[in-house]
């Protein structure tokens, strides 16, 4: 019994166990087509990463390619949109001055209208109290000398036949 403890207890046997041990746990887990996997999945992340890298590389290019152009563009563009405004100004004017002469005529003929109303009830009414005067005259005269109605009827049938004839 002493020789068993003494085996049991030897580094050499512990060793001897653990490699045992190892060799029937490598055979059951087949540990070279573990590794074989994971190298060949190794090999396929660089190959991936070298294929994103080439990607990268030309989406890189294309930006180059597209800014490099860009400053020309802008102010292409800036250009552009100078010329449109300052043509969209020039038209914006035009229109303001045709618009403000159209508006000066149409202001213009507002006032010869009012004026021509305004002398036609001046004209009616300097008329009307010109007439309502004479008339007020004429009655008074009448009134004051009744021969001359007589004489007005006959003024007035004379110049009615000198019409007719």
């Amino acid at each position: 019994m002493n020789i068993w403890n003494l085996i049991v207890e030897s580094n050499t046997f512990n060793f001897i166990v653990m490699v045992i041990i190892l060799a029937v746990l490598m055979q059951k887990m087949n540990v070279s087509s573990l590794l074989e996997n994971l190298k060949d999945n190794i090999i396929n992340k660089i190959e991936m990463s070298k294929s994103a890298r080439e990607n990268a590389e030309n989406d890189l290019k294309k930006a180059q390619n597209a800014v490099a152009n860009l400053d020309n563009e802008i102010k292409e563009s800036i250009e552009l949109t100078k010329k449109n405004i300052e043509g969209a100004v020039k038209q914006t004017l035009a229109n303001a001055d045709v618009q403000a002469q159209n508006i000066l005529k149409n202001v213009q003929t507002v006032i010869d209208n009012e004026e021509k109303q305004i002398s036609s009830r001046i004209l009616n009414s300097t008329t009307q109290e010109a007439v309502q005067s004479a008339k007020d005259k004429i009655i008074a005269k009448l009134k004051a000398d009744p021969s001359l109605h007589n004489r007005y009827i006959d003024e007035a049938i004379a110049d009615i036949d000198k019409v007719t004839l």
